[in-house]
């Protein structure tokens, strides 16, 4: 008996069509896996089935995983058996969880701290329903729900599969299938991304590089990918919110300036990506998959803006100095001074995100215009950074703008007519925002500046007031000047019943008693 069993054929020496019979009759993705951890050979075929399966059930996520962590020989098994480099992921996320996120990334932005990718989903890490699906090896990344599941003995010490790359999990909830999301609710939004959105977020270039080689598109848009907001001014938002706002489809090139990515933006630049940040773009266009340009499906802010809001000085210089162009025609240079769709500039974008260290000098330095005009939701008015600051009750912005050279008499501005409200009308004012706030692009979400109540909070803001009404009449501010109805800025101090401002005119001299 022990000599016949000897003699016996092993599964290893099965010739190659036998053993893909039998592993095309193993239901679960696990028992698969198991095998293909038995020796190399049976590694071989057995993985490559695996990945066949995944790009015949239109099953991505092996792309997802690859482009995420980086994974050059997994992309490339997958490319292989016939996944598409622009396949789109979609998923029905919480809206309220997604707010969360969101609100605590853009806080990490306006106070200079990177984005934590905790507070931005990973395909292959969030929660999923109890289905099938294709997943990888548990080893690579022990932070996985799969992580927990035994790996399958292997045959031998020598014969073991030792890649740790393209093994697959042994989950028990794995089939080749994949399971959609839940169906979309009115508490619930939709996320759309590609596999070169995730390469950019996490800066790995290697599978970009990849990826455009086997014709993604370098454009894509997506939904819900990146936390970051439209902005259409700092006041603007606060006072004129929109109800019912869009979400934004930014493309890689954004979310790699988003991530602080130098070296992959300028990558991407390199491989002609538009340097507009959002692309209606959700399928490869006909013919070159990388020429986009043909239709214009670009809108919204450019790579400066967005260098300049990060605060990435490198990335501005390249693209201030690196001519701009596509295969199919050149692009303007970027101007130092160019409005985006909602007329901020790359200074406006650096101010609103406090980028004061050493954005804002830098762009100073290469001919930015201090004295920038945002267009207001009022119709035929704008407002420049000082009065904006001023207006808000950001005071610390207002007294660095001063500093800067801001001139000291402009603020909110009559379009139609000369003059309106200068800065020290603003300051006289009660701020637009509530006192204890966080200042920059985290207000509006209820982070609190420093501990104490209301009370302490005011008598905080309004001795800061102070400070800055003595800093504009410093640097000349008009104590007389009047607004488009002849208010000066006693009687604007008055009417708020600003007692610190009113204070802060009596020490530079204004007579409360005249008429």
């Amino acid at each position: 008996a022990s000599r016949t069993m000897a003699q016996s054929p092993h599964l290893n020496a099965l010739p190659t069509e036998l053993l893909v019979f039998v592993i095309s009759n193993l239901n679960r993705v696990e028992d698969i896996a198991a095998l293909a951890l038995t020796n190399r050979r049976l590694y071989d075929t057995a993985n490559t089935y695996l990945y066949r399966c995944a790009a015949q059930c239109d099953d991505g996520r092996p792309l997802a995983w690859a482009a995420n962590r980086g994974l050059v020989s997994t992309l490339r098994m997958a490319l292989a058996a016939g996944l598409e480099p622009d396949f789109e992921f979609i998923e029905h996320l919480s809206a309220e969880e997604w707010e969360k996120a969101t609100a605590s990334a853009r806080a990490d932005a306006a106070a200079g701290r990177p984005k934590q990718r905790w507070a931005m989903w990973d395909y292959n890490n969030r929660p999923r329903p109890e289905t099938h699906g294709w997943s990888p090896d548990p080893a690579e990344d022990s932070s996985t729900p799969a992580a927990a599941s035994p790996r399958a003995p292997s045959a031998s010490d020598q014969d073991s599969v030792v890649s740790s790359e393209e093994d697959l999990s042994q989950r028990s909830d794995a089939t080749p299938t994949t399971e959609p999301s839940p169906t979309p609710t009115p508490q619930t939004l939709s996320r759309r991304y590609h596999a070169i959105h995730l390469a950019a977020r996490a800066g790995h270039n290697d599978i970009i590089e990849m990826l455009l080689r086997h014709g993604a598109t370098i454009n894509m848009s997506s939904q819900s990918f990146c936390a970051c907001p439209r902005l259409k001014g700092l006041l603007n938002d606060l006072e004129h919110p929109d109800p019912e706002p869009s979400q934004p489809q930014w493309t890689p090139l954004h979310v790699a300036i988003c991530h602080s990515h130098t070296e992959t933006a300028k990558l991407l630049l390199s491989h002609d990506a538009s340097p507009w940040m959002e692309s209606t773009l959700t399928k490869a266009p006909s013919g070159n998959n990388n020429n986009n340009n043909s239709h214009n499906p670009f809108y919204g802010s450019t790579a400066l803006h967005h260098a300049s809001g990060m605060g990435l000085t490198t990335l501005i210089h390249h693209l201030l100095s690196t001519p701009t162009k596509t295969k199919t025609k050149p692009q303007p240079q970027p101007h130092i001074n160019h409005p985006d769709d909602h007329t901020l500039t790359p200074l406006y974008h650096a101010y609103a995100s406090r980028r004061w260290a050493t954005t804002i000098p830098l762009l100073l330095t290469l001919g930015a215009d201090i004295n920038c005009e945002t267009k207001m939701y009022i119709p035929y008015t704008a407002i420049t950074p000082l009065g904006e600051a001023c207006r808000l009750g950001d005071f610390d912005a207002a007294n660095r703008l001063v500093e800067l050279g801001a001139d000291v008499g402009k603020g909110f501005l009559a379009l139609t007519k000369t003059g309106c409200l200068t800065p020290l009308h603003m300051c006289c004012m009660r701020p637009a925002r509530p006192a204890g706030e966080s200042p920059g692009r985290a207000q509006g979400r209820g982070e609190v500046e420093e501990g104490g109540d209301d009370d302490d909070n005011e008598a905080r803001r309004g001795k800061a007031c102070m400070r800055t009404i003595e800093k504009l009449v410093a640097r000349g501010a008009s104590l007389d000047a009047m607004d488009c109805f002849g208010s000066t800025p006693l009687m604007a101090a008055v009417q708020a019943c600003n007692t610190f401002a009113l204070e802060a005119l009596r020490i530079a001299g204004v007579d409360g008693d005249a008429d």
